[in-house]
């Protein structure tokens, strides 16, 4: 299938840049060639959620969406002791350098150290990050529609995809517009994520991403993603058909994190 290719000026200036670093011979230093320990399955973890609602939290350093980029240096083990006070099911953490200051060590360091299932998040353009997310252990990798669609990818996502897949990886689909569901029907997927934030202008689209989480139809289970600060934002995407959420930002700003998770769980804070 042939894609339209799009102007799309955050993707087409950020993902040079990390071509460059996954490129790097350096790249693969410090992680095993195997992992000596693999995260619990993240598929199960939210499935298994309580009341049908999982709550993932990420760990993350930059949100370069937002007005003030930079988030709160949260050190790793006080977020991982929040995070369980919380009662997050499962974890992302960037690893991507470029813009979010993130890194597969990173995500190595937070699956040995915290013991839940855990997403590598990255923007995925080549085997080596698979293979990235394979040595740090990961639960799971991200694989991103718009990559696809937008023309950026050498190799198919559904190429990537049975990489990830033959590294015993699963894989969380990222979508933002209903036509990128195509592009899931054409690739072995254990989750779905619908982004609210548009990744072309890194504005926040809740309509197209409302529309497109109602049409998910038998694919699941899927997750929303970004531009959760409230209970209320949370529980729009729970009203939208999601079976959990994802949540970065708002936890690295929020002045009680425990709390802030509960309430986005939907439990009493006391």
């Amino acid at each position: 299938m042939e894609w339209r290719t799009l102007s799309v000026a955050f993707l087409s200036d950020l993902l040079p840049q990390i071509a460059a670093q996954v490129a790097a011979e350096a790249y693969l230093d410090e992680l095993p060639e195997v992992p000596r320990l693999r995260a619990p399955s993240l598929r199960q973890a939210v499935l298994r959620a309580p009341d049908g609602w999982a709550v993932l939290v990420e760990r993350k350093h930059e949100s370069p969406g937002a007005p003030d980029p930079s988030l709160p240096s949260i050190p790793i083990d006080q977020f991982i002791s929040a995070v369980r006070a919380g009662g997050a099911d499962g974890l992302s953490c960037l690893a991507t350098g470029p813009s979010f200051r993130g890194s597969p060590r990173e995500v190595a360091d937070l699956v040995r150290r915290s013991g839940l299932p855990v997403l590598f998040k990255d923007f995925v353009i080549d085997p080596r990050q698979v293979e990235a997310a394979y040595r740090s252990g990961a639960s799971a990798v991200l694989l991103i529609a718009r990559l696809e669609t937008g023309g950026f990818l050498e190799r198919p996502l559904s190429e990537l995809a049975a990489l990830a897949r033959a590294r015993g990886l699963e894989v969380l689909l990222e979508l933002h517009g209903v036509d990128e569901w195509e592009v899931a029907d054409e690739i072995a997927v254990d989750l779905y994520g619908v982004n609210l934030r548009d990744l072309d202008t890194l504005r926040l689209d809740p309509e197209t991403a409302e529309e497109t989480l109602r049409v998910a139809g038998s694919r699941r289970p899927v997750l929303g993603l970004s531009g959760v600060t409230t209970p209320a934002e949370a529980q729009r995407f729970r009203s939208w058909g999601a079976d959990g959420l994802l949540v970065g930002s708002g936890f690295a700003r929020s002045r009680d994190p425990v709390r802030f998770l509960r309430e986005l769980r939907g439990r009493p804070s006391g």
